[in-house]
């Protein structure tokens, strides 16, 4: 039966690490050969990281072309003569909505009455769920406002800087 205080496969990870020591050993005899054998690993281990580094670099440049895909949808949807109203100003409609609900949330916990009866009351089990519709606003708030009034630049600017960057690797 296995020992509760000691954390699994403790006693099998220091045995697999000592054969492989071991195996190494063996496989490896000259100080030339085991230099030879670390500077492999490390090789191996720099263009692991170079891997991960592109991909990294990738995933950020199909978040950025995605958010210019939407933003490039929108302006075609703006700028169609058979695009119907609702059809070109709809994101508008719900950004200013949210933007408008959110500070009127703002100014309800901030100017409500604290009274027993009241929403706001310390010890009214709504009040928390009036501040997690205040925090998810706030974030959808946030959004909204990056989209419309964000770094759009920015984010050229870093497109360009992982072009380059992958063409130079």
């Amino acid at each position: 039966m296995a020992n509760l205080r000691t954390p699994p496969f403790s006693s099998g990870t220091s045995t697999l690490v000592t054969s492989v020591g071991d195996a190494i050993d063996k496989i490896v005899t000259t100080d030339e050969e085991k230099k030879e054998l670390d500077s492999e690993l490390g090789k191996a281990n720099l263009q692991y990281q170079m891997q991960m580094a592109t991909l990294g670099l990738q995933e950020t440049q199909a978040y950025l072309g995605d958010a210019a895909n939407a933003r490039e949808n929108q302006s075609r949807v703006q700028e169609s003569e058979h695009a119907s109203w609702l059809a070109k100003n709809v994101h508008p409609v719900l950004a200013v909505s949210i933007i408008g609900l959110t500070f009127f949330m703002y100014w309800y916990i901030a100017f409500s009455d604290q009274s027993a009866t009241h929403i706001m009351a310390p010890d009214s089990p709504m009040k928390d769920i009036v501040i997690y519709i205040l925090g998810a606003l706030t974030t959808v708030a946030t959004q909204v406002v990056s989209y419309f009034f964000g770094s759009s630049s920015g984010s050229a600017d870093k497109s360009k800087a992982l072009n380059a960057f992958l063409k130079k690797g």
